[in-house]
């Protein structure tokens, strides 16, 4: 049987754009035109998707220093308005709406060598906070980019055993601190890993969970997500 947006694509219906209310005959939430809004990362770490200065860089000076358990990540967006907004409205106001237009910004901006992993792995959330939240958006996003890519999405490999404090307004020494043993993981056939969540900030919670999946064997371990906060260059 089609689906919702199979029959979108038949019949040609417009659409509302949400950010400048104008009708469109795209699939997503948002207009083409509103997609110029968003503002790309041009040039970024491999390993942490930090912002570069230039494309002569591969690597950022942290990275250099403390080589995170992470080997590649890819965010193609700064964590800016309008994408902000958008963000904040799926997570904390059930827009629902948005899971295609957001998996799309990781889909139509994946590098080719970005694909060559075995199984996508949302990153979970407490059940405390799924119960409030009614639905993890990491999970959302993950599906929709597994079944277009045709990549397995693994959703019960990894828990989150401990409720802990948001990670938002904490120092960096205290956000190590708050995930320090907090996962729990299970060993797989899979050698090479995604994550996939819908921001990037710090890139502790990732970084925990690389770990812990390389603990049990695994040998790579990419991010795809969104967007990244991020210094201005």
């Amino acid at each position: 049987m089609p689906s919702v947006t199979q029959w979108l694509k038949q019949l040609r219906l417009s659409r509302v754009c949400i950010l400048c209310n104008h009708y469109h005959l795209g699939y997503e939430a948002v207009c083409i035109n509103c997609h110029e809004y968003l503002t790309p990362i041009p040039s970024a770490c491999l390993s942490c998707a930090e912002p570069l200065p230039m494309s002569d860089f591969m690597t950022c000076g942290t990275c250099i220093k403390k080589k995170p358990f992470v080997d590649y990540t890819f965010a193609p967006y700064r964590f800016e308005d309008p994408l902000r907004s958008l963000l904040h409205e799926f997570k904390y106001r059930h827009g629902l709406y948005l899971i295609s237009f957001l998996a799309q910004l990781i889909l139509k901006n994946l590098p080719e060598k970005a694909m060559q992993t075995e199984c996508l792995i949302p990153v979970p959330m407490h059940t405390k906070r799924l119960r409030i939240r009614g639905f993890n958006q990491a999970a959302e996003i993950a599906k929709f980019v597994g079944n277009a890519l045709n990549i397995p999405c693994e959703m019960n490999l990894c828990q989150k055993i401990i409720h802990t404090k948001p990670q938002a307004g904490l120092s960096a020494a205290d956000r190590k601190k708050n995930l320090s043993n907090v996962f729990q993981v299970t060993s797989s056939e899979y050698t090479k890993i995604t994550l996939i969540d819908d921001l990037l900030t710090t890139g502790n919670t990732v970084n925990e969970l690389a770990k812990a999946f390389k603990q049990q064997g695994v040998t790579h371990v990419a991010v795809w997500c969104c967007a990244r906060t991020a210094e201005t260059y």
